[in-house]
């Protein structure tokens, strides 16, 4: 029977269909996959662990920059105005579309903010911003734990990082979600594209136009960080700082909102889960992987063959491109022991949820630290969590998420005080 591959196109079937099935059936019976796609190019479709560590470890073979590093949608590649966009992004204008050697001169000059001990020294910091953000939602009887708490989180804390004007969080917020949701009718402002587009429209222009004025007056802040880089002691385009201020406040969202709105679902779904995570607390020291492992937040990552070689027994071709699914990857049977189940005391944890290689995610640590300070604060205040409401899922073939999760909460009894 043909795998009906085609699918893997289609943004609805990512929200309401089945594809942990599909690719369980591609990593059995086809894992480095041709496949047809609504682009007018097919593409290779590989699923297992193996073959993805094969092209992501060479960036030169593999190009992230030649056609960039996601698929592109039928009304993307159809509409006249994407075409400025891609050829910013093929000259390297953001640092996820950069092949060596620039890729790494660049990923230099903001890699020391994202070090363990810099992401520790803010513990402090966000967990007064978990705090507040809980002690809003928790008062309410009924709330969306993915619109209100997993998608505030991470866009309160890189706006923080990035020191961000906080009258301008909810407009940013707003612009972030139009380009992640764009399916959503409450952020949707004409067609899917167009709401999109508007999004990271919105949150380039305002980053390029605040760095060209943290460059006359820089402070400690991550983008003041990307106004004053500079790569072969050139600074940064105007294009440069609007792409990478961009990244920054998406990227610095994605994989934290998924990961926590998948997480906190299975907690919903197993209380076991909960006394777990409540009688053994080290474990909150690994359930931050498996959470992102478990979502997979960035279900691909495109790249381009930029000569003829073989993957998987495969003949690649120059310009083939060479869909590396993550999401896939992360239910692996051959890395993962019971791979179809959340378990909180995995470890080692080899998931390719922050991606591998030369284009690992900068953000992981800071992703770690958010899912453990959450999960520890929300199960000091919480003694029960259930859905309120249908799960929403985002219509997407990039982001894994969750669009809504209503639930209802009863709160722990505050701690009593004896004196002796």
């Amino acid at each position: 029977m043909p795998i009906d591959d085609l699918k893997l196109s289609d943004p609805d079937f990512f929200a309401h269909g089945d594809p942990h099935g599909l690719f369980t059936e591609l990593r059995r019976d086809d894992p480095v996959h041709l496949t047809r796609g609504r682009y007018g190019k097919n593409f290779w479709s590989v699923t297992k662990m193996d073959d993805i560590r094969t092209v992501f470890r060479d960036p030169l073979l593999f190009s992230s920059q030649r056609y960039g590093p996601t698929l592109h949608t039928e009304a993307e590649l159809a509409d006249p105005n994407k075409s400025e966009h891609a050829r910013l992004q093929q000259l390297g204008a953001m640092m996820p579309s950069t092949d060596p050697p620039r890729h790494g001169k660049l990923r230099a000059a903001f890699a020391d903010r994202f070090a363990p001990s810099q992401i520790g020294a803010l513990e402090s910091r966000m967990r007064d911003i978990v705090r507040c953000i809980l002690d809003e939602t928790l008062a309410q009887e009924q709330f969306d734990f993915a619109r209100q708490v997993s998608a505030r989180l991470p866009a309160q804390v890189i706006f923080s990082l990035m020191d961000i004007p906080r009258p301008d969080w909810d407009t940013l917020f707003r612009f972030a979600y139009m380009h992640a949701a764009p399916t959503d009718p409450e952020f949707q402002v004409g067609t899917p594209l167009q709401t999109r587009q508007q999004g990271a429209g919105g949150l380039f222009g305002y980053c390029q136009d605040l760095a060209r004025r943290r460059r006359e007056q820089p402070g400690a802040d991550l983008l003041s960080a990307i106004a004053t880089a500079r790569v072969d002691g050139q600074p940064l385009s105007d294009e440069e700082l609007g792409f990478n201020g961009l990244m920054f406040v998406f990227g610095g969202q994605e994989s934290t909102r998924n990961a926590v709105s998948a997480g906190v679902l299975e907690m919903i779904k197993s209380p076991a889960l909960i006394k777990t995570l409540r009688d053994e607390p080290t474990l909150l020291a690994t359930v931050p992987d498996e959470f992102v492992r478990w979502a997979s937040p960035v279900a691909h990552l495109m790249r381009t063959a930029t000569r003829d070689c073989e993957l998987g027994g495969k003949q690649i071709r120059e310009n083939d491109w060479v869909v590396c699914w993550m999401v896939s990857a992360n239910r692996d049977e051959d890395v993962f022991d019971h791979a179809h189940e959340l378990d909180p005391a995995r470890a080692p944890n080899p998931h390719l949820g922050f991606g591998f290689g030369p284009h690992f995610c900068l953000g992981a640590h800071l992703a770690r630290l958010e899912v453990r300070i959450l999960i520890e604060e929300l199960l000091e205040r919480v003694e029960h969590i259930e859905l309120a409401g249908p799960v929403e899922r985002v219509s997407s073939i990039q982001f894994c998420g969750i669009k809504r999760m209503p639930v209802k909460v009863r709160l722990r009894a505050p701690a009593r005080v004896t004196h002796g």
